[in-house]
């Protein structure tokens, strides 16, 4: 049964700190949360938001796709699709489906986690229509990672990886006929790039593996000895160009522009740039930035902090500067739903953010005004408002 077909479970605050709205989207006692930072899952005319939850409170519960208006009115369950998962692995609490927003906002394209089938989801009716079965492209220890729609709708990218081997490709499937073809890149399909229509890939990216520690404690770490290197390629597989080693803790394609854009490990404290030639910019520095997401031009990046949690900051890339926006009140805990994962709208006016501040994951909306956003370009450094106020 539908959670709840229409209505809303907004909550409305005003951040103390900053005096920025935030809104949050969800409140029924199942986790949610938006789709990935490293794509809009905002409407382009910015007027409605992509979520998923968890239809219960169990690990091995699925996850449907919901749209709510970005201020928090008309929540709208879209599916209540039942994966058929491989064998008798149960997907869950750690696994919601790969799901990206076409860049027209009207479908959703969505892999559920173990199923390799790709799915259309119409955005105004919930019509949920199988694409194509990827099964044959993808062998039992790899998995589907990254959903990549180019602009012109006619086909969409999907990433595959298998990180018990460090290896990885990509598939292309065409929207008008649901056929779809291994592409041989060298490398795992990481993003995509609208200007330029190249692909961008991974190589020798993370091997999971078991390793004893100092103190004669096993744990799970990186057995691949080799740095990770970023590359773009054409999706034959020919003009492959390097771009860096991957400097990165975490990093998108930076919205429609041939940038990368992310936060840099510790000895690369920061937020970077990186131009299609590899030319690298530190846009940003001070806190631990941790996450971070574009808007559609290129102009602004959100990121959340941590160690110490520093609060979210809104940041203008021409300019470097940069002002707390809200205070996610994320846990940051070890599972990535209690992370706050922030990304913007294509044009920058919002920024949508997870947090489990009340205990359980749920979806937030922090409306960045005009005003604000002009201060961040003069300087304006933080004045955070009395409490009393």
């Amino acid at each position: 049964m539908f959670r709840r077909p229409f209505g809303s479970e907004r909550i409305q605050r005003v951040d103390q700190q900053t005096g920025i709205q935030v809104i949050q989207l969800t409140s029924y006692p199942s986790p949610s949360i938006h789709f990935s930072y490293n794509w809009p899952s905002v409407t382009g005319d910015g007027e409605r938001v992509m979520l998923l939850a968890q239809r219960g409170c169990s690990r091995g519960a699925p996850w449907d796709i919901f749209r709510c208006d970005a201020d928090g009115l008309n929540l709208f369950q879209l599916t209540e699709h039942s994966p058929k998962t491989r064998g008798d692995t149960h997907y869950g609490y750690a696994a919601p489906p790969s799901a990206a927003l076409s860049l027209d906002g009207s479908t959703i394209y969505a892999i559920w986690s173990g199923e390799d089938v790709l799915f259309g989801v119409d955005v105004e009716s919930g019509e949920l229509i199988e694409i194509a079965d990827l099964s044959t492209h993808v062998s039992e220890s790899a998995n589907i990672g990254g959903v990549f729609p180019p602009e012109d709708g006619d086909r969409v990218y999907v990433g595959v990886s298998n990180y018990g081997e460090g290896e990885g490709g990509g598939i292309r499937v065409d929207l008008n006929t649901g056929n779809s073809e291994s592409l041989s890149l060298g490398g795992a399909l990481w993003g995509y790039i609208q200007s330029t229509d190249r692909l961008v890939t991974m190589k020798n990216f993370v091997t999971l593996g078991t390793k004893e520690r100092e103190n004669g404690v096993s744990g799970l770490t990186n057995l691949n000895d080799k740095p990770m290197t970023m590359y773009t390629v054409r999706e034959d597989g020919t003009e492959e160009n390097e771009l860096c080693p991957y400097i990165f803790a975490h990093a998108t394609v930076m919205g429609k522009t041939g940038f990368l854009q992310g936060t840099g490990q510790r000895k690369n404290r920061g937020v970077w740039t990186v131009d299609e030639d590899g030319a690298q910019r530190l846009v940003a520095q001070g806190p631990y930035f941790w996450h971070s997401g574009a808007s559609w031009d290129g102009e602004w990046i959100v990121s959340d902090t941590n160690w110490p949690d520093e609060d979210l900051k809104l940041i203008h890339v021409p300019t470097g500067h940069y002002r707390t926006l809200c205070h996610a009140g994320a846990t940051q805990d070890h599972t990535q739903l209690g992370h706050a994962h922030p990304a913007l709208s294509c044009d920058g006016s919002l920024a949508v953010f997870a947090s489990d501040r009340t205990g359980v994951p749920q979806v937030y909306v922090a409306h960045i005004t005009d005003d604000f956003r002009e201060s961040v370009i003069e300087g304006v450094l933080d004045h955070p408002l009395p409490k009393w106020l």
